[in-house]
């Protein structure tokens, strides 16, 4: 999210008030409704499972947490949101996501769950100890909230999960403490150790810049025993730009070293947003990430670099993937209180192919004379030095689609899943929303998809600050991982309880 936005948001303290509240406040909470349509006639239909059950984050230390500093911010109990997957070799896999989201930003905790069968059951959700809902006396403890979160795959059991913490509390050392950290799990997500600390700005009062760490991402690479945890640091400093932070662990996440990566600079507004990490096969590592620089178009780029030890080379530009001309999702029902969904505008997903090299990024762009956004898909075959025109990707051209994920399967067949409104009927005030899955095999020319979940109504998912009224909010991203062949789409949808997070094993290949 842009500088310039960012500082138009201000529900809560020193670091709310300024910076904070707007970096945090992307995405779009939603829950799953009933059953499926759509089977796929090749190899059954898809089976879903409920991964958010009983809320983990009901009970103290969690119920005692609450906002000091704006009595009027709510949290939707029970809501899981955002999230992300790791798969395990041997069909297990994690799954993390964000737990009772603020109105405001963030949520009161980061809550895990482990299944061993591919997905298909799930087992209880637990806290993960990146706020004080967590509990314990890591550094987790002394952050009243936390948000982002994301999981990877280390190697040799070791899973990899990062989240931000901050806090909206005022108050001696916690006027706006906003940090990045990393938990460690040696048993394949069944426990999770105490959180290294990467980051950490107090923003004490009186200082006279506020800096905000946003949108981290962690990605491993079990080969080498190297994992890259990076994001981008928001400033309010007058005439500083907001570069990609990098902290790169050598040992499979026990220790990490933590500092700039890329500036996007000069000039207050320019922001380095979004960064999400690629290893190629020859070891060369790439950052991609949306250069803002208000005024001008949003540009998705990707930097290269190396790592010897701890220590990385400097960033070399490779390419502008594309100019990001993006508007949005308007709320199709006309609704003056949410006219916005939140979505992941100016957010792309990337996916590396480990065979071939070869990378797709998905991101929402407008197309044509639309007045709201497609799914884009762009790929390169050259080490991300070039790049294919952007072609539109999502099944219903005429309807809004939003918050795109990417993944590659054997044999270089290209999954994506994304949210549309191709169900939602004129004039109703149900917001029919849809969740699919699509895939190629001949690299984006021709699709094939399956729908996740029945329609479900988004006007049942949190109700997410966006600066221009409040929006329902189903998260920045989703999670999709590779388990066997087959892709595990991890996703949020709504029911009339409220939102979940739910897991769909699909058949592979897609006939339907």
């Amino acid at each position: 999210m842009s500088l310039a936005r960012f500082l138009t948001l201000s529900p809560i303290s020193l670091r709310v008030s300024a910076l904070l509240l707007s970096a945090l406040l992307c995405g779009l909470l939603s829950g799953c409704g009933g059953g499926m349509s759509h089977p796929n006639p090749g190899g059954g239909g898809p089976v879903s499972a409920q991964v958010s059950g009983a809320n983990p984050a009901s009970t103290p230390p969690c119920s005692s947490v609450v906002p000091t500093s704006n009595t009027t911010e709510t949290f939707t109990a029970g809501s899981g949101i955002q999230p992300q997957i790791a798969a395990i070799p041997g069909g297990a896999v994690v799954g993390v996501w964000q737990q009772d989201r603020w109105s405001g930003l963030g949520a009161r905790a980061i809550v895990a769950a482990r299944s061993i069968d591919s997905g298909a059951s799930w087992g209880t959700p637990m806290v993960l100890p990146f706020s004080a809902c967590g509990g314990g006396g890591g550094f987790g403890a002394g952050y009243d909230r936390a948000s982002d979160p994301w999981v990877t795959f280390a190697g040799g059991g070791v899973v990899l999960a990062s989240a931000l913490a901050f806090s909206a509390n005022a108050g001696p050392g916690l006027a706006g403490a906003s940090a990045v950290l990393v938990s460690r799990s040696t048993d394949g997500g069944s426990t999770w150790g105490t959180p290294a600390r990467v980051i950490n700005d107090p923003n004490l009062s009186g200082s006279t810049a506020f800096y905000f760490n946003d949108r981290d991402s962690i990605t491993a690479d079990p080969a080498s025993g190297r994992a890259f945890l990076v994001w981008d640091r928001l400033t309010s400093a007058a005439n500083t730009s907001s570069p990609a932070y990098l902290s790169l662990s050598i040992d499979g996440g026990i220790t990490w070293t933590s500092g700039q990566l890329y500036d996007p600079g000069p000039g207050t507004g320019n922001e380095a947003f979004n960064n999400e990490i690629a290893v190629l096969p020859n070891g060369t590592v790439l950052d991609f990430f949306t250069l803002v620089q208000p005024p001008n178009p949003s540009l998705l780029q990707v930097v290269s670099f190396t790592t010897t030890g701890t220590n990385w080379s400097t960033p070399t530009l490779l390419a502008t993937v594309a100019t990001i001309t993006s508007v949005g999702t308007p709320n199709p029902t006309g609704s003056s209180a949410t006219p916005m969904i939140r979505d992941s505008s100016l957010m792309a997903q990337i996916a590396l192919d480990p065979v071939s090299g070869a990378i797709a990024a998905v991101w929402q762009q407008l197309f044509g004379t639309s007045t709201f956004d497609g799914i884009a898909l762009s790929v390169s075959t050259d080490g991300g030095k070039t790049w294919s025109t952007p072609k539109q990707v999502n099944g219903a051209k005429t309807a809004a689609a939003f918050t795109p994920t990417v993944r590659y399967l054997p044999g270089s067949v290209l999954a994506i899943t994304y949210y549309d409104f191709r169900d939602y009927v004129a004039g109703s005030t149900v917001l029919s929303t849809s969740a699919w899955l699509s895939e190629s095999s001949d690299g984006g020319a021709t699709w094939h998809e399956l729908r996740l979940q029945s329609p479900f109504d988004l006007n049942n998912a949190p109700q997410a600050a966006k600066g221009f009224g409040t929006s329902p909010f189903l998260g920045d991203n989703q999670g999709m991982a590779l388990v066997g062949n087959n892709p595990l789409p991890l996703y949020a949808a709504t029911t009339s309880a409220g939102a979940h997070v739910y897991a769909t094993q699909s058949p592979n290949p897609l006939t339907s």
